[in-house]
Order: structure tokens, then C-alpha cells, then sequence
């Protein structure tokens, strides 16, 4: 994970990926983790917990990435 940190932190230092992207693409991620932890409430009862609240985050995520998206955009 410290690996992809540090490609996806110099791909942003080059201007390869915007800040609005990097936000969405967390998001998403954020979003399929917490769909994966949804399932696994029958083996560890905080795990659904965990998930709301990775589900929660993962929207707010993707909503900041589309407002910084679209800001950029009309900017331009």
C-alpha cells in the first residue's frame, strides 16, 4: 500500500492526476472496500460498522473529488 501511495503522490507531483481525480478515484475505493466488509459481518460483528462508515466516507470522498473536478473545469 506505501508502494502505491508513493507512485499515485508522484504521478500527482508531476501533474499527471489532479487532486479532484485522486479524491474520486478514493472514493471509489473507499466505496468497494465497504461493500467488501458488508459481507463479512456473519464472521466479525464490527465489520458492518466499519463498512457504513467507510461507506460514508467513500461518498464524501467522491463528492469533494467532483466538486474540486468540476471548479477546475469551469476555471479553464
Amino acid at each position: 500500500m506505501a508502494t502505491l501511495r508513493t507512485v499515485v503522490a508522484a504521478l500527482m507531483s508531476k501533474g499527471v492526476i489532479s487532486a479532484g481525480w485522486y479524491s474520486i478515484l478514493t472514493g471509489l475505493v473507499l466505496l468497494f472496500v465497504a461493500y467488501l466488509l458488508s459481507s463479512a459481518g456473519d464472521t466479525d460483528p464490527a465489520a458492518p460498522y466499519v463498512a457504513v462508515l467507510f461507506a460514508v466516507t467513500g461518498v464524501w470522498q467522491l463528492w469533494r473529488g467532483v466538486r474540486l473536478q468540476v471548479q477546475r473545469t469551469s476555471v479553464r
